[in-house]
């Protein structure tokens, strides 16, 4: 690696924040009494302990159809499910893709029938 790049890389290390994915997905995902910490801030909710967290989390529902990849993924004791998604830039869409992520967050935990 080039003293350039290794220089860049560095100091893209040093001013890393928690809107840095790899970090938010990492801390989220490794520490779950932060995370349920924040999701209770975040929600005004109580959650009794969290089960799951998993970062990047991939659910295709049917090969025809567009799969999702969670930012964060996170079960709770009683079987809710959490998406916690890091949006750092103004996107087009953003209802619409909630939307979806929802939809196949619920399709992922409804039983058959």
């Amino acid at each position: 690696m080039n003293w350039y790049l290794q220089k860049s890389l560095e100091e893209q290390w040093k001013n890393a924040s928690l809107s840095n994915n790899f970090i938010f997905c990492r801390v989220m995902s490794e520490n779950l009494d932060l995370c349920k910490d924040f999701l209770e801030m975040l929600l005004d909710i109580q959650i009794e302990r969290l089960e799951l967290s998993e970062a990047e989390k991939t659910i295709d529902v049917d090969f025809l159809s567009k799969g999702v990849r969670f930012d964060v993924y996170v079960k709770d004791g009683t079987g809710r499910c959490f998406d916690i998604e890091i949006q750092t830039t103004d996107r087009k869409n953003l209802p619409k893709r909630a939307r979806y992520y929802q939809g196949i967050l619920d399709i992922s935990n409804l039983n058959q029938g």
